[in-house]
C-alpha cells in the first residue's frame, strides 16, 4: 500500500487492528488512515444496527480500533526555528 493512499477495506486485509499496526510494510500515515477508515466503518455499522437496519455483523469492536490508534506514536510537527523572544 505504500505510495498509494487509496481507501481500502482494512477489515478484509487484517483480522484485528493490532495486526494492522504490526504490519511493517505500512507507514505511520497509512496505518492512521486505515484505522480511521476502519473506525468510520464500525461506527456506521453500529448506527445502522441501532436504527434497526441489518447488515454484516461487526467483527471488530470499536474499543479495539481506538486502543490500536492509541498505541501509535503521535507525529508532532517540527518546531519553528523562528524564535521571537
Amino acid at each position: 500500500m505504500t505510495g498509494s493512499m487509496q481507501p481500502q477495506n482494512p477489515a478484509a486485509r487484517y483480522a484485528t487492528p493490532r495486526d494492522l499496526i504490526s504490519d511493517p510494510k505500512l507507514s505511520l500515515k497509512e496505518k492512521c488512515a486505515l484505522l480511521d477508515e476502519w473506525e468510520d466503518d464500525v461506527r456506521h455499522r453500529l448506527v445502522a444496527s441501532e436504527e434497526g437496519m441489518t447488515g454484516a455483523p461487526v467483527k471488530v469492536e470499536l474499543v479495539d480500533i481506538l486502543a490500536a490508534k492509541a498505541e501509535l506514536p503521535i507525529e508532532t510537527p517540527p518546531r519553528s526555528t523562528d524564535s521571537k523572544a
